[in-house]
């Protein structure tokens, strides 16, 4: 996997990026193929697999397990081949930036097999071992959220911003300090040159917030993700990334 933000990165509503597996335990039981094929039925050219990142022991739920990696990564190679004159199938994986992990995601880097990272920020580290779920108040969730996803985006290691404004995802309404955070995840990807992601996942479960979007400037690249955890949400989200350059004013 190279350092180049662009190389594996779909932005087009013909190119699915941001697609599950079943291995992520809280996505449907199609398969690979079925999930393919559902493109291919589409007239996509690429579809971009990235299913939740497993961690060395396996710390963290609703993931594949570690062991199921060489495995994912195996069948996505096979689809890669069986389907070359007909989609560009890409390998990828969704995860978090935690600090206490760089050696890993430098492994992951290094690796064979993987096309690209995102960083899609559900959770953030307090501590070596402690991580936001577990706090009670989570009021103030999201500033937690953005440190670490500014830190990601500086890290190197990813190639896409995914549900850039799901930080916001227990906060009503919009004020100054929201504004002042999202510009700062926003110039930082503009600095980088990382994508933010439109996620269409965001728009289904009402987690998506304009005043973010509004933000953000035409040199900032947007690309559109499906983030499908099924065969359905991948026909859904086909129609709302055919939609989404509307949610940008």
């Amino acid at each position: 996997m190279q350092h180049e933000k662009e190389s594996s990165i779909t932005t087009g509503t013909r190119e699915f990026f941001h697609v599950h597996t079943s291995r992520c335990k809280h996505a449907s039981s199609d398969t690979d193929d079925d999930y393919t094929e559902a493109a291919l039925k589409l007239g996509a050219s690429k579809i971009v697999f990235t299913d939740h990142c497993p961690f060395p022991e396996n710390p963290f739920t609703n993931r594949m397990d570690m062991e199921q990696l060489p495995e994912y990564i195996h069948s996505l190679k096979l689809l890669k081949t069986k389907y070359e004159k007909f989609i560009d199938v890409q390998i990828g994986l969704e995860t978090e930036f935690l600090p206490s992990f760089r050696t890993y995601y430098e492994k992951l880097v290094e690796m064979g097999g993987l096309d690209l990272l995102i960083l899609g920020q559900h959770f953030y580290e307090v501590e070596p071992d402690v991580y936001s779920f577990s706090m009670e108040d989570k009021h103030n969730e999201y500033i937690g959220l953005a440190k670490a996803t500014l830190q990601g985006i500086k890290s190197g290691y990813f190639s896409v911003v995914a549900h850039s404004d799901r930080i916001f995802r227990r906060k009503t309404g919009w004020d100054e300090t929201m504004a002042g955070i999202s510009k700062e995840i926003i110039d930082e990807a503009k600095k980088v040159g990382i994508p933010l992601e439109i996620n269409a996942s965001s728009i289904r479960r009402r987690l998506y917030k304009q005043e973010f979007w509004d933000l953000v400037p035409p040199e900032v690249k947007i690309i559109k993700g499906i983030d499908a955890h099924s065969v359905a949400e991948l026909n859904e989200g086909f129609t709302k990334c055919h939609y989404c350059t509307s949610f940008r004013k």
